[in-house]
């Protein structure tokens, strides 16, 4: 048990142990990126050298060596939050007890620091004073106490956990391998919070997480609350698997078109249909369903490709935090790693976005995170395309909320996660902007208060389903904004009464309107999409509200 006293507290430096914390910090991460690279430059040796007894000698070390190294991590990892702790807790109740010391000083107690024992002067136990002062005594005495005690009590956690988690002379941090991540254990973390999340996958073992990401990419790349790079380990291997497939798929399909027009041309048909009754209906028919196969196989595999492109660039360095082709397809990248920028932009792209428009998308992020950084070449800003949900595919099923609501919950759990993932004591500023029906599914997001966004901008939006922003209670009201050009034909939507409630323009709705380019009045369609186009006001606007706002 700790002995700490009260005068040992009050002279308490805790300089060192800031010092010390640092040290393990980048112990830890050192070694997370050691172990990562080793179990990545082994993992494939037993498909380079499959068998012999120098094989299986080398197999067998280096899985040892694996384990070894990713078990040092949590241990490192442990002990450097102990002594953060232990020097942020110290200096905070080094602190309260001076200010206890000072307060009783200043009611002309006298205060022994060795043995806890307050005096008063004569005069105040006397005219009736008594049971005043012996009240005020016992209090102070009491604080001083508790302060003491709960320094004694982070003394000793702090020695515990460093004593359990330094190596012992045999066996250094262990061997034993801990056991696999399950698909079970990781849907059974999509049900906690990303912050849970988080936790739970920080004390993993790198050789756990490396499992977990190689086993279940399809599970760890949708997990909010894992960090960007190990989302984007995951979905990369996804890209790498669906590009195959649809590629594959799609080019048989263009194969038996191109068999099947053969045939026809020949007049050959009854040789592919020689049960048929009519050959050119069969084929008609088969032709029919594989153009309609085609189109989606087609769109999705263009998508994945912008995708593979945008990835291959590394100015500014591209992370893939989701991907599904699944339906019209789901897609989240994010220009600049978001758990370590100093601005965030999540961008909610509207009706008809699928995977197959993504490079649209796409590089509507590339220009909203090269505009920041011209507008503050100080800071990093990470620009991410969000497309987390199924958007509309008409305009006229855009009247509907029921996307919204359902894309909320999504984009809702997609913000707490890079809350939790946020690396670094100051956050980040977290914008998130809606273009269109986007807008919508924010709006939705932030009807419910813990929506973890600091600002929020509304593009050409059709309606955010309230009146005003007094009812966003998700969102700083002093932070909220919205454009829309002149000519933007999405301007005869909004409607107090009918559609998505209020236009966010109108100055009853309360958010803080800034300029666009009026757009053509002509092809009112095309203003509806030419906030990014080159010169527009917009961007520049846009830009500002995510380095601090305007």
């Amino acid at each position: 048990m700790s002995a700490l006293t009260l005068r040992q507290l009050l002279a308490t430096d805790v300089t060192p142990w800031h010092t010390a914390a640092e040290t393990w910090q980048k112990l830890a991460q050192g070694l997370d990126d050691a172990a990562e690279r080793l179990i990545r430059g082994t993992r494939d040796l037993a498909h380079v050298w499959p068998s012999g007894a120098g094989a299986t000698a080398g197999h067998e070390r280096a899985a040892r060596l694996r384990t070894e190294l990713s078990n040092v991590y949590n241990p490192a990892r442990r002990i450097f939050d102990a002594m953060d702790q232990h020097a942020y807790g110290m200096s905070t109740l080094r602190r309260q007890a001076e200010e206890i010391l000072a307060a009783a000083r200043q009611s002309g107690f006298t205060v022994d620091t060795a043995t806890l024992d307050i005096t008063a002067p004569a005069g105040l136990y006397q005219g009736g004073m008594l049971d005043q002062t012996a009240r005020a005594i016992g209090g102070l005495a009491g604080d001083l106490r508790s302060v003491v005690e709960q320094a004694r009590a982070l003394d000793d956690s702090t020695a515990n956990t460093v004593t359990v988690n330094v190596p012992t002379a045999g066996t250094a941090f262990g061997l034993s391998r801990m056991d696999p991540i399950t698909a079970d254990d990781l849907r059974a973390q999509a049900g906690r919070t990303p912050e849970q999340v988080n936790g739970w996958w920080r004390v993993l073992t790198p050789e756990q997480q490396e499992q977990a990401i190689r086993d279940h990419p399809d599970l760890v790349g949708w997990l909010d609350g894992i960090p960007a790079g190990d989302r984007d380990l995951a979905n990369r291997a996804i890209l790498d698997r669906e590009t195959a497939a649809l590629t594959g798929r799609l080019g048989q399909v263009d194969a038996r078109i191109a068999y099947l027009q053969s045939m026809l041309d020949q007049g050959r048909l009854y040789e592919v249909y020689p049960h048929e009754i009519d050959p050119r209906s069969a084929a008609d028919r088969e032709l029919l369903n594989l153009g309609a196969e085609r189109e989606p196989l087609s769109g999705k595999v263009d998508g994945l490709t912008a995708i593979r492109d945008r990835l291959a660039n590394p100015q500014p360095p591209a992370f893939l935090l989701g991907l599904s082709t699944a339906d019209d397809g789901r897609a989240i990248v994010s220009v600049n790693n978001p758990d370590t920028a100093n601005n965030v932009l999540t961008y909610v792209p509207g009706t008809t976005a699928d995977l197959a428009g993504s490079r649209g998308d796409i590089d509507r992020a590339d220009k909203m995170a090269a505009d920041a950084g011209h507008t503050d070449p100080a800071a990093t800003t990470a620009s991410i395309y969000w497309l987390g949900y199924d958007a509309p595919d008409l305009i006229p099923n855009a009247a509907s909320d029921s996307y919204a609501e359902k894309g909320a919950t999504e984009l809702s759990g997609f913000q707490s996660g890079l809350r939790a993932t946020h690396e670094g004591d100051v956050p980040s500023r977290n914008t998130v902007l809606g273009h269109s029906y986007g807008s919508t599914v924010m709006g939705h997001s932030a009807m419910q208060s813990g929506f973890e966004a600091d600002a929020a901008i509304f593009v050409g939006s059709p309606g955010v389903d309230v009146n005003h922003v007094s009812e966003l209670p998700g969102l700083p009201s002093n932070e909220i904004y919205a454009t829309r050009a002149e000519h933007d034909m999405i301007k005869w939507i909004p409607d107090l009464d009918a559609a998505h409630g209020n236009d966010p323009v109108r100055s009853d709705f309360g958010a803080w309107v800034f300029p666009s380019d009026p757009g053509d009045a002509v092809r009112q369609d095309l203003t509806h999409s030419a906030y990014w186009e080159n010169g527009n006001i917009a961007r520049k606007n846009i830009a500002r509200i995510v380095t601090g706002g305007l």
